[in-house]
């Protein structure tokens, strides 16, 4: 049996400029916007890779906002790339907010946190070579 993550599915006060964000800072592509309920639905790639669906609030729903403080349930995700340095330059030069500037692990990964729209924690790692 082969099982595969599929996708990230994130809330947003405003799903455009969401999208929008990682499309400018990680090169995620739109593939298609559609309805859902009474909001709509965004999805991204990365790669050729189907990674993320942003949606915003649906009528009647009142969601709670995020946060980057520790919480139970999903903390962050991650991001790899191979230029950590290189990647955190163009986010910094993008006005991104880091809550936790590059440094290396003990065991040679680079690491680095970003806070995304609707305050998500995005991890970047750069594996050592």
């Amino acid at each position: 049996m082969k099982i595969a993550l599929n996708h990230l599915h994130f809330r947003s006060e405003d799903p455009d400029a969401a999208a929008k964000w990682y499309c400018d800072n990680f090169g995620a592509d739109i593939t298609s916007e559609r309805p859902l309920s009474t909001t709509k639905s965004i999805q991204l790639e990365l790669n050729g890779e189907h990674i993320m669906t942003i949606s915003g609030r649906a009528e009647g729903e009142d969601p709670i906002a995020g946060t980057t403080d520790p919480r139970y349930g999903l903390d962050h995700f991650g991001f790899e790339t191979d230029d950590l340095e290189g990647l955190a330059a163009k986010l910094k030069a993008n006005g991104v907010k880091f809550n936790c500037e590059p440094w290396t692990m003990p065991s040679g990964s680079m690491v680095a946190f970003v806070v995304a729209p609707d305050e998500v924690s995005v991890e970047l790692i750069q594996r050592p070579t």
